[in-house]
């Protein structure tokens, strides 16, 4: 895996809502799919289990709440699981005013949760979406029972603005076209990644909003405060990670978070090997360690 100068695994870290909502969508036996309300459109969300606190997955960019299918079906003979597409991902609506950031994300989250009527929560945090999952716990750290990331980022402070600036450049210019967000995640999903995560992968790269990719990107690149938004938070953390030497940018380093590694896998562990992911998420759920 490409790690120098930026793992370019990282880079998969990375209509308007008036009128009636869609119909819910056929789904397994005691799932529901259906949209909510977020802070610029609806946001696609699924379902389902019951028991507590409820687990709410949030994917990485360019992903979609499918990615987590192994977790949830894993998950939900005993818990409540949520999985949902963040704002220009999947069939949630782009961003309605144009907004694509963490910040945002993390209020998508919190209107998320106050439409499914959830009190706290377990946030599984992948990719760009660790910055998500931190930026949400240090603003509403009540809301929180646990987090655990998935080779997910934590800051990149350890970067000079300089470093990273190329980085952003490409992912904008890449940004509006399928072809050219392809091109940025394709070479990430050769070898370990399966096949089938590859085309899992690059089908859910197609279908987000050409306007989200760079400035989301961008977004990520940005997040140079990790501990400190964070440090409201003092509930359990803990980070699953694929590299066996920590990488400075994810959480485990970033935020001094204790790690576990899943070796011989892609970037997306979690479509790589779900057997492996589904015990680590069960032994974090059992036993979540402290901060």
């Amino acid at each position: 895996m490409t790690r120098i100068p930026l793992p370019l695994a990282l880079l998969a870290l990375v209509a308007c809502a008036s009128g009636p909502a869609p119909r819910p969508a056929s789904s397994p036996a005691g799932e529901r799919i259906a949209w909510v309300d977020g802070t610029a459109g609806r946001l696609r969300f699924s379902d389902g289990g019951a028991g507590g606190p409820p687990v709410v997955f949030l994917h990485g960019l360019g992903g979609d709440l499918e990615v987590w299918r192994a977790q949830l079906d894993h998950l939900r003979a005993r818990r409540r699981a949520v999985a949902y597409d963040q704002r220009g991902h999947g069939q949630s609506d782009p961003a309605g005013d144009g907004v694509y950031t963490l910040e945002a994300l993390a209020d998508d989250l919190e209107a998320l949760r106050r439409g499914l009527g959830l009190e706290r929560m377990v946030l599984v945090a992948h990719s760009m979406s660790g910055g998500v999952a931190t930026t949400y716990a240090g603003r509403h750290p009540q809301r929180v029972a646990g987090l655990l990331y998935l080779d997910a980022v934590g800051d990149f402070s350890v970067h000079a603005p300089e470093q990273l600036r190329p980085h952003v450049e490409k992912a904008l210019a890449a940004g509006p076209t399928a072809e050219g967000r392809r091109a940025q995640f394709a070479p990430d999903l050769q070898a370990p990644a399966l096949p089938s995560t590859r085309e899992r992968v690059l089908a859910s790269v197609d279908r987000m909003a050409p306007a989200a990719f760079g400035p989301l990107f961008s977004s990520m690149l940005g997040l140079r405060d990790g501990r400190a938004r964070l440090a409201p938070y003092r509930g359990p953390a803990a980070a699953v990670e694929v590299a066996e030497k920590p990488e400075p940018e994810l959480a485990a380093s970033a935020l001094g978070l204790p790690r576990r590694v899943v070796p011989g896998v892609s970037h997306w562990l979690h479509l790589d090997a779900p057997g492996a992911v589904n015990r680590e998420l069960d032994a974090f759920l059992a036993s979540p360690p402290g901060r």
